[in-house]
């Protein structure tokens, strides 16, 4: 890493990938308009062709930077080919004009195609070893046949010698009007790039580098290592041989990194801010197959998939078929070998297993797949919502797929491809539309309201089986209803999910408890009448009523029928449940209150002993009440005292 002045560019570079047929002269063409030899490896230069990715830039008489990415065009280093790709703004397609369009040159091009890329323009090559101008004229022919339908249909064909520099001038003109049609960086989005080299410095340790696709970051930020998910400091940074603070969208920038060595991050790697990919071994997705594949694509194909600068084998599911024809598309859900991050939108190249050749490509629908059997049937129809959608249209299936456990907002960023600002956007327009619910104000949880409704119909068959079992009781309490939920939401979610039942008529709430809007509580005649007769013994008591199991033998009732009816009572509010065998009636509770509330008033605190005195009754008595109280907040423990807690002192 240099020690030169840091630096903050006034602009992002313009991104160049070259393309082309091996010994075409791409690798030539960079250093003629860069001087810098990008072929870094002796074996490079003894062969005489590129193997892996080269790298140069240059700043134009405008001012603009362009910044190349030299790939290598030897069939067997296309893999290395597509790691160089993402990123790129334009591509340079590298024809030679002695030797005209060849097979790597039509592949490199679908590539291209497949994977986005808006714009460039092609340099037809080696034209001092032509003797015949004819044949330059041949090979431009053959090069506007080649380019019709692609992206790069009418764009500029410049005839250009390396070695004499003829055309170079027009070549640079070209590239800098195609440089001031630069697209806007991504730079909401958070901070990303996909790793395409990695070594070691000597001074510095590990280096990597690569295009910053989104976002930005500064010297000494943490960020993640995708799919690893592990946390390193950035040490410091460079962009085109520059010491900078902060690296931005658009950029090839060079990050030394900090407790790390080079053999545990790799090309095929990301760097990331936290929560801003989805790791998975699987991905929904749309592929398009090349309209010249030899045949078609079958079902559980094993493949190669690249993704970013990773490549993974894994097979592909067809999810509307057996096949796929050469030139169709459709929607596919890919299972692979080693895990892989990505966000909704992204590009992907998809090659045969073996003997290693393009198949077609695509963009991530899903990046991390609901494994919920109940989605699986109707995925496509919902992939195709998500694929062909509007923005909100896409963002309510997003929320959708991901079932009862729904998406905080960090993670449908991530799903749909939103920025975080135009994420918070979409949540509250669906929200207002009545789409999707937030159950957690606090992680931003979201729910898609069938969802919330299936929910709904889970609850009402537990509060049918309760009322059933249960009819003398008025319903269940949020608590109860809470622990049928448990596995999926916390207590204060499923306050909110019955508040919005209860707002739509789908449950009546009557205090703490829920019942069904056409439940009443049944309680027979000889029920009522053994209660009226407990209520009657226990208000006999005074402050000192019988313990349950002599007020039972008192009423003549067994253990279990006479349990059943004190816990009727108690859900009713007729009783209140002081300890496991101690109940007064509520009146009782509410004079024991004031008696204790006035002495509070008098004393500050309160022992036991003053509490049994207070009121006449036993130690025992007064311990579970005090304890009871304890428990509803209205006293505080204090070694040997009771103070006021904080319900009671609210009310002095």
């Amino acid at each position: 890493m240099s020690t030169s002045k840091t630096v903050k560019p006034a602009s992002r570079p313009f991104v160049i990938g070259t393309s082309g047929h091996i010994d075409h002269g791409k690798t030539t063409l960079v250093k003629a308009l860069t001087g810098v030899d990008t072929d870094r490896w002796a074996e490079e230069k003894k062969r005489g062709i590129t193997i892996d990715l080269g790298f140069a830039h240059y700043e134009d008489e405008q001012g603009n930077q362009l910044a190349f990415v030299d790939v290598p065009g030897h069939e067997k280093f296309i893999h290395n080919m597509l790691a160089g790709v993402a990123g790129m703004d334009a591509v340079l397609l590298v024809v030679a004009a002695d030797e005209g369009v060849m097979p790597q040159t039509r592949e490199h091009l679908n590539i291209c195609n497949l994977l986005k890329i808006k714009t460039g323009l092609v340099a037809i090559t080696r034209i001092d070893l032509v003797e015949d101008s004819d044949m330059v004229e041949l090979c431009q022919e053959e090069v506007a046949e080649l380019l019709e339908g692609t992206f790069l249909e009418g764009k500029p064909v410049i005839p250009v010698s390396a070695t004499s520099g003829e055309g170079l001038t027009e070549l640079r003109q070209a590239l800098s009007k195609l440089a001031k049609q630069i697209p806007a960086a991504e730079i909401e989005k958070p901070f990303r790039l996909n790793v395409d080299r990695s070594f070691t410095l000597k001074g510095f340790g590990t280096v990597v580098t690569g295009t910053v696709l989104s976002g930005s970051v500064r010297h000494d930020e943490e960020v993640q290592q995708f799919p690893q998910q592990r946390s390193i400091r950035i040490r410091g940074l460079q962009a085109h041989s520059q010491t900078v603070n902060e690296v931005f969208a658009g950029q090839r920038a060079a990050l030394n990194l900090a407790g790390i060595s080079k053999e545990e991050i790799q090309r095929g790697d990301q760097l990331a801010k936290e929560e801003s990919l989805l790791t998975s071994y699987m991905l929904n997705a749309s592929l398009t197959l090349l309209e010249d594949v030899s045949s078609a694509l079958k079902n559980r194909t094993r493949i190669r998939l690249h993704l970013g600068s990773q490549e993974v084998f894994g097979r592909i599911v067809l999810l509307e078929g057996e096949t796929l024809s050469a030139g169709k598309t459709t929607l596919v859900q890919f299972r692979l070998e080693s895990l892989v991050s990505a966000r909704h939108g992204d590009r992907f190249i998809v090659r045969s297993y073996s003997p290693m050749f393009t198949l077609g490509g695509g963009m991530v629908i899903d990046p991390s797949p609901s494994k919920s059997r109940r989605v699986l049937h109707e995925l496509p129809e919902r992939l195709r919502r998500l694929h062909a959608g509007d923005e909100n249209v896409r963002s309510a299936e997003v929320i959708y797929l991901q079932s009862v456990k729904g998406v905080i907002e960090a993670e449908f960023s991530v799903r749909s491809g939103l920025s975080a600002k135009q994420s918070a956007k979409v949540l509250q327009l669906l929200q207002s539309q009545q789409q999707v619910l937030c159950v957690d104000p606090f992680s931003k949880r979201y729910l898609h309201v069938e969802h919330v409704e299936r929910i709904g119909d889970f609850l009402s068959k537990v509060l049918t089986i309760h009322h059933k079992k249960f009819a003398d009781r008025e319903g269940m309490s949020r608590s109860e209803l809470a622990g049928k939920l448990s596995l999926i939401f916390t207590e204060k979610e499923v306050e909110i999910l019955l508040k919005y039942m209860v707002k739509l008529g789908k449950f009546l709430q009557n205090g703490q408890y829920f019942s069904l809007t056409e439940h009443q509580p049944q309680v027979s005649q000889a029920q009522e009448a053994g209660l009226a007769r407990c209520l009657e013994l226990i208000k006999a008591g005074g402050f000192r009523p019988h313990r349950r199991t002599r007020l039972l033998e008192e009423l003549e009732m067994n253990e279990k029928e006479g349990v059943a009816m004190l816990k009727s009572a108690v859900h009713s509010k007729r009783l209140v449940r002081v300890a496991d065998d101690l109940y007064y009636a509520p009146e009782q509770t509410k004079e024991i209150l004031i008696s204790l509330k006035k002495y509070l008033q008098d004393n500050q605190s309160i022992t036991v002993i003053q509490f049994k005195e207070l009121l006449n009754i036993s130690r025992k008595h007064a311990i579970d009440l005090l304890e009871y109280f304890d428990s509803q907040h209205l006293t505080i423990r204090e070694d040997n005292h009771r103070v006021p807690g904080s319900i009671l002192a609210s009310n002095e």
